[in-house]
């Protein structure tokens, strides 16, 4: 690759480094003057099928497009191109001269607590910049933070939704997957390695480089509870003021719901300690941490247990099985963490990990009994819940899925993703009312929650419920369940209408109004027909058929004040104004305050005036007609 010329102007001149999702290198762009340094990334997505490049690139065009808008910070790196070459992705952006957190993070080294504080409140303020985009950085880690040469502040860089194009199989239909983890081993929390990141993850993240930072140690070397998945490490900094400890602490929280919700709530919370004054103490013995961290655990009722007191060997096993995770080789992933378990029984995050470990294998039954037994340590974890409940609906046990789901929701209401998968098993499971309601419930939560909508309209297609679809503005969806019973039954007088509605709101007035014309003749009382293809032929400029389907209005409905009106709109067009004249007339016997009909009755008076005296014919208005 060293010496290659992609995009007919990148030269690549250094391999910077990669994994799983791609390559990077350094580039000059050789059609600048001075040919500055820059980024090139190379994406390979794993796509087999015309379908899934498609969908592929589709993904990398609206990512790369997010990288556009984000470059408008001056800590995130500006995109400067983006392409296809020999179906490989190419991102060129900015080259940041710095030097890698990661680079400056050494074992045993501890940053002071200013320097940590200050670190914080700078890639906090870039964060919230990030999330104001409603984007999810998703891979915080040292690595992808470079500290900026020429003025020392923290760039941001590598965002993971980009990383997914190269690293995972391309889902079709979503464009997306949720069931690998997009992230690093150590800084992810837990729902982002359920593939359910949110705002709050980014935090945990940065949480987590700020405690390496203070500590001097790995994230995986720090030690948490099994039990509540709390992570104890106050124990390993000698001096720290209380106030940033329980900032930290709030940060990095296992359940996402007790964590600061956004960069800017972390950021408002540090402010307080940017001041020059605030009191440091000796943290108290791991002991005291421990119980620290069993009085603040999540316990809902359940009585709380000692953590198990870990050898070296529980967390030698359990970094490897992360790595092997994060390689996704997942059978040997589970043998570690099985080496975990057999160690410590009941630690929560081993048996959830394997769960992940094994659902990725598509073996669910086994995912399905390890989620069962973290639930058995926390019944109140709602990840662990939705997460069987999704390899009980692959497994089709149907009546146990929906019960997880349901857990699910009890413990969070607001939960659109347990909505619509429980709107998914009900549709399985045969009971399509139901399934609508609950995908009702997951886009009134979220309304742009396109697949809630596209669940919800594929099952109102399947039962043709038409009136619910057109109420959905899903016109095309209306027509095509309106043809399918047409098809079965032509003489349908209630599809025609509803297909001419949904025709009519897409602007296809012709069609419209031919389906308006089989109502009327398969029911020819149908005044609302009538109506519509009345209002159609005029907007089509037929007058004398219009002025016919309003006179047939006016027949069925002779209190229809808008049909006489309309009528003279018709007849007015054709210049038959007297008959127009009685027309509004008509109209404004039954409501003398019709303001629009009145309007009519005097233009039509003023232009058969001028008529008859074109045709040089004295005229006095008839007395009905004095104005």
């Amino acid at each position: 690759m060293l010496g290659t010329t992609i995009g007919g102007r990148y030269q690549i001149t250094e391999h910077l480094g990669g994994g799983g999702f791609g390559q990077t290198f350094l580039a000059i762009d050789r059609h600048l003057p001075g040919k500055p340094t820059c980024v090139v990334k190379q994406l390979k997505p794993q796509v087999d099928g015309q379908a899934a490049w498609q969908a592929a690139t589709r993904l990398f065009d609206r990512e790369a497009e997010v990288l556009y808008q984000l470059g408008n910070h001056d800590q995130i790196p500006r995109l400067f191109a983006h392409f296809e070459e020999h179906r490989e992705f190419y991102l060129v952006q900015e080259f940041v001269e710095g030097r890698v957190l990661n680079k400056s993070i050494k074992k045993n080294v501890r940053f002071p607590e200013d320097e940590v504080i200050d670190f914080l409140q700078d890639v906090l303020s870039t964060l919230a910049f990030v999330h104001e985009q409603q984007v999810i950085h998703r891979d915080i880690k040292p690595s992808n933070l470079i500290r900026r040469q020429h003025d020392q502040k923290v760039v941001l860089i590598d965002f993971g939704a980009v990383k997914q194009i190269g690293s995972q199989t391309i889902n079709i239909e979503e464009e997306s997957t949720f069931t690998i983890a997009v992230g690093s081993s150590g800084y992810m929390p837990n729902e982002q390695l359920a593939g359910r990141p949110r705002y709050c993850s980014d935090v945990y993240s940065l949480g987590i480089v700020g405690i390496q930072m203070l500590t001097g140690l790995s994230p995986s070397k720090l030690r948490y509870d099994a039990r509540t998945g709390e992570l104890l490490w106050r124990d390993r900094v000698q001096t720290i003021s209380p106030e940033l400890a329980d900032i930290l602490d709030l940060m990095v929280r296992y359940d996402y719901r007790q964590r600061y919700q956004s960069a800017v709530e972390a950021m408002e919370a540090l402010q307080v300690l940017a001041s020059p004054k605030h009191d440091t103490v000796i943290l108290p013995t791991v002991n005291s941490a421990v119980k620290s961290a069993q009085r603040d655990q999540l316990s809902l009722g359940d009585r709380t247990v000692p953590p198990a007191k870990y050898s070296d060997a529980h967390f030698v096993w359990f970094e490897r099985a992360d790595e092997l995770f994060q390689q996704q080789r997942y059978l040997k992933a589970i043998e570690c963490y099985d080496k975990v378990i057999q160690i410590a029984p009941n630690d929560y995050l081993a048996w959830f990990k394997r769960g992940i470990a094994f659902e990725n294998l598509h073996h669910y039954e086994d995912a399905a009994s390890s989620y069962q037994r973290v639930i058995e340590v926390q019944p109140n974890d709602y990840l662990a819940w939705f997460k069987r409940g999704k390899a009980l609906e692959h497994l089709k046990r149907y009546p146990e899925a929906l019960a997880a789901y349901d857990k699910v929701i009890q413990i969070q209401p607001g939960n659109y993703w347990a909505w619509h998968d429980r709107g998914q098993v009900l549709e399985h499971s045969g009971q399509f009312d139901e399934a609508v309601a609950a995908y009702d419930r997951a886009v009134n939560l979220k309304p742009d929650f396109h697949l809630a909508v596209e669940s919800r309209k594929q099952v109102l297609m399947t039962q043709r419920k038409v009136d619910q679809l057109y109420h959905l503005q899903h016109y095309q969806e209306a027509i095509a369940a309106c043809a399918r019973t047409l098809r079965d039954d032509p003489t349908d007088a209630n599809a025609w209408l509803m297909q001419g509605m949904a025709l009519e709101n897409l602007q296809r007035y012709r069609e419209a109004a031919s389906s308006y014309s089989k109502v009327v003749k398969l029911q020819a009382d149908d005044h609302i027909a009538w109506f519509k293809l009345a209002a159609l032929l005029e907007r089509l400029k037929k007058h004398k058929e219009a002025a016919a389907a309003y006179a047939k209005v006016s027949q069925l409905q002779p209190h229809n004040q808008w049909a006489w009106h309309d009528r003279g709109r018709s007849l007015e067009q054709m210049q038959q104004y007297e008959s127009a004249i009685a027309a509004y007339d008509q109209a404004l016997r039954i409501n003398a305050e019709f303001e629009s009909a009145r309007d009519g009755r005097l233009r039509s008076i003023a232009q058969l005036k001028q008529q008859m005296q074109q045709d040089s014919v004295s005229y006095r208005p008839p007395t009905q007609y004095v104005v």
